[in-house]
């Protein structure tokens, strides 16, 4: 694993350091098909250690939606390397709560994981377990972040190691085009990349996961579309924040 990641990074330059998107909140419109099921929010700020951030995502149902969800993933991560320390996940969706927390810790090459499930408060699963890391792994959110920060181009593909539960995968990014599209924030020329995800995390789907990511500095993910069992989401950025 070693090797690979430092042949991502030797692959692709580094844009900025992580720093660029601390302080930074965005706000998306969530829809199903042509109704508007939710709200969801990522964020960036920092810890009380000056070597760490906190990356946290939460989505919502609208409260008139058929279907209820309030799921919130928080992962501390190294300033430097996005490299993840902990990683907390909370869904709450329908009758389905799920605890799912991660530490990690690189020196000892190990990953405690501790994950409970509930399905109409009966359990569903119970983990309480301890993994060997190979070394860079990443959760979801530091994957998705780390990948902002790349400078791809239409035809390069990024790799990442990453666990999701107590599965260890490979996640891989395409960036397959560049593509002009209309957004909350205006027009925005775009990079159209699609992450390659095995196992659930913040971005499980039955089908194909799109992002569109502003082609500038501040790579923006401003437009992100899944297929699910039936029909499809897509969460639209429609406020940008930064303290």
């Amino acid at each position: 694993m070693n090797r690979l990641f430092i042949l991502t990074l030797l692959l692709f330059s580094v844009l900025h350091s992580s720093h660029f998107f601390v302080g930074e909140t965005l706000d998306y419109k969530v829809s199903y098909g042509f109704v508007t099921a939710g709200n969801a929010r990522m964020l960036v700020k920092k810890t009380k250690n000056a070597n760490e951030l906190e990356i946290i995502s939460r989505a919502w149902s609208e409260v008139l939606f058929f279907f209820h969800v309030d799921d919130t993933v928080r992962s501390t991560v190294t300033a430097d390397s996005l490299l993840p320390k902990v990683f907390n996940q909370k869904i709450s969706e329908g009758s389905y709560k799920r605890n799912l927390l991660t530490i990690y810790d690189f020196k000892t090459k190990r990953a405690i994981i501790k994950d409970t499930a509930f399905s109409s408060s009966k359990l569903k699963h119970g983990i309480d377990t301890v993994i060997t890391l190979d070394g860079g792994e990443r959760c979801i959110l530091s994957a998705f972040y780390l990948a902002r920060t790349l400078d791809l181009k239409p035809g390069d593909t990024a790799y990442f190691n990453a666990i999701s539960g107590v599965k260890k995968y490979k996640l891989k990014v395409i960036c397959h085009r560049r593509e002009v599209i209309n957004t909350a924030l205006g027009k925005r020329n775009c990079l159209v990349i699609e992450p390659v995800i095995q196992g659930d995390g913040l971005f499980k789907a039955k089908g194909r996961l799109t992002i569109w990511l502003t082609d500038d500095e501040e790579r923006l993910p401003v437009l992100m579309t899944s297929r699910v069992a039936i029909g499809s989401i897509k969460a639209s950025l429609i406020g940008v924040r930064r303290e």
